[in-house]
């Protein structure tokens, strides 16, 4: 067979390696990829689950030019160390595993040397990958691969996908509170994610009475929604692991490892299948869920409660039956205890810390402003983009407040979609939000400003920050003569004609100083409103409509949203002019 010379010359390079013996030369396979068999040879001691010499492929794909390292099935590691994928067996005739060490981490790796970032050569892509494959089986022998202090990885299992998944919250006394649990279980309430795929979130923890014993705080459309499932949660003292970093399995070996803490599986199934025969409903499997306290850092004291879970778990129902047993109540319990002892392969779900602050990792900004109570008056175009932008960075407690009603004409700029045209933009805008993050909690208030009842103004005056998207000089003059009841935070947020810049105006007062808004808008000298070139909708009566395109409200809305957080962060008057250049940039213009 004929090797490309660019691996042909991995081969040569490593031929006299002290540690890296190759076994056989590249070869390729029907998907095109090219691997090359070779043994690795520790510079440490061995261990229980490393041997001196340990059997290795690397893996080329030319198509997406990666490399990976996976252990060899024959004479290569079976077990599943920290920073590893699961290492289970491969498919059909495939010669290696799929427990691809992850040899990619940026610095500091394992507490031994920092890496350097990956070479874009081929050949010294290849050479990359094996020089740190070395390190990396020295440090799984000498038991160094988790560093303290660096960020827990929780451990691999069988069965696990990206979905299903199951999201959980926890609060501030999570620890105390089922840490006076220790080895109780119960049952919890899992509510599916609407529309979304094989998504569930757990909400009510039960007593084994079915009693309520803990709620999780969810947002309104979880909150709203009814139980899709059922789970069975046992709560522990530790996170159940195996050496040297994976969990169990099979259900003999999950319940080798709970029988040390404690926990006899066979009785809470054979207890639980008895219980739920008893309801109403006693059909279709359950999941098994495991709680344990969860340190963030390698090292650190626990400071969350965390859940993983195994799906697919069977329970007796009442129509269960065994050949050669009777169908009584003695052969269903039987039958339960036995299924957490059988050599039978476990499933374990992708579970995940939906919190807050968890959940909003990736965006980077840690604003902590998730109590603030935050009112958009105006569910237009940069009204409704400019609140999807605040869900999503964390600002979930809202209420939307218009009293119009979103037509097709709408639908070219705004957030909404052709479900939403002739609902109340309020109404829809708030289920939309509400239906972005677990977390988000956004009521539609249908009304004009001011409110005409003294209800809706009482819970107007509940919200912390004001945020006036309607444009109008009217509404900013009601805002003034409204009774708030207090301090809060105002943020005025105007495009100006053709969406050529953006007007802000922000204020930490009692009342709202429009006489000051208004003026400071008129000193910022924009462009003159030219009806010469607005656009009409439709045929009747002329109304002249705002021409602006969806990028230009996405634009404003992202500078908007930001202003917004500035005005939190550091409340006071100030008026800004964001405007538009004809190259596409944007300069700012302070009051």
């Amino acid at each position: 067979m004929f090797v490309p010379e660019v691996l042909q010359s991995v081969s040569d390079r490593v031929v006299d390696h002290p540690r890296i013996r190759c076994t056989d030369s590249w070869s390729s396979d029907s998907a095109g990829r090219w691997s090359l068999p070779f043994v690795a040879l520790l510079s440490v001691a061995p261990s229980d689950f490393i041997s001196a010499e340990t059997a290795w492929y690397v893996v080329f794909v030319p198509r997406t030019k990666s490399v990976t390292v996976y252990p060899a099935t024959t004479g290569g590691i079976s077990a599943t160390f920290q920073h590893q994928t699961f290492n289970r067996e491969g498919s059909g005739s495939l010669p290696w595993r799929l427990g691809n060490p992850c040899l990619d981490r940026p610095a500091a790796a394992f507490g031994r040397s920092s890496w350097n970032g990956q070479p874009d050569a081929i050949d010294e892509k290849v050479v990359w990958h094996l020089e740190r494959l070395l390190i990396w089986i020295d440090a799984a022998a000498a038991g160094e691969l988790a560093v303290e202090g660096e960020p827990l990885e929780l451990p691999s299992g069988p069965g696990q996908t990206n979905f299903p998944v199951v999201g959980f919250v926890g609060t501030d006394d999570d620890l105390t509170f089922w840490r006076d649990r220790i080895n109780e279980w119960g049952w919890v309430d899992l509510a599916k994610l609407p529309g979304a795929k094989i998504s569930y979130a757990m909400t009510t923890f039960r007593d084994r009475q079915l009693a309520p014993i803990r709620k999780s705080e969810w947002g309104r459309t979880i909150d709203g929604a009814d139980p899709a499932k059922a789970g069975l949660w046992i709560a522990l003292d530790s996170l159940p692991v195996l050496e040297p970093w994976e969990l169990p399995r099979t259900w003999v070996d999950l319940s080798a490892h709970l029988g040390g803490q404690g926990v006899q599986l066979a009785d809470v199934f054979e207890q639980a299948g008895a219980d739920r025969r008893l309801r109403k409903d006693d059909r279709g499997t359950i999941t098994l869920f495991l709680g344990f306290p969860l340190a963030e850092l390698i090292g650190e004291t626990p400071a969350k409660y965390h859940w993983i879970a195994v799906g697919s778990v069977e329970l007796s129902d009442r129509k269960a039956k065994k050949n050669g047993f009777r169908a009584i109540e003695q052969t269903r319990r039987f039958l339960d205890r036995a299924r957490p002892t059988a050599n039978s392969p476990l499933t374990w779900l992708r579970t995940v810390n939906w919190e807050p602050d968890q959940i909003r990792t990736r965006s980077g900004l840690g604003t902590g402003m998730d109590s603030e109570r935050v009112l958009i008056i105006g569910a237009g175009s940069l009204g409704g983009a400019v609140s999807e932008n605040l869900v999503r960075m964390g600002m979930t407690r809202m209420g939307i407040l218009d009293h119009d009603i979103l037509d097709v004409g709408n639908l070219t700029r705004h957030v909404l979609g052709m479900d939403a045209v002739g609902h109340d933009k309020a109404a829809a805008l708030a289920n939309a939000l509400s239906l972005i993050m677990p977390d988000a909690d956004v009521r539609g208030i249908v009304a004009s400003f001011p409110p005409g009842t003294n209800e809706l103004a009482d819970e107007l005056r509940s919200f912390d920050v004001i945020i006036d998207c309607t444009g109008s000089d009217a509404v900013l003059d009601a805002m003034a003569e409204f009774d708030w009841g207090g301090e809060k935070i105002f943020v005025s947020l105007a495009m100006t004609w053709r969406a050529e810049g953006l007007l802000v105006f922000t204020a930490s007062e009692a009342t709202f100083p429009a006489i000051d808004a208004k003026e400071s808008f008129h000193e910022m000298n924009v462009p003159p409103t030219d009806l010469g070139d607005a656009r009409m909708e439709g045929i009747g009566c002329w109304h002249p409509v705002f021409p602006a395109t969806a990028a230009d409200v996405r634009m404003w809305s992202a500078v908007g949203a930001r202003t917004i957080l500035e005005a939190i962060r550091h409340p006071e008057r100030r008026c800004l002019y964001y405007r538009q250049g004809f190259d596409g940039t944007v300069e700012k213009l302070n009051g």
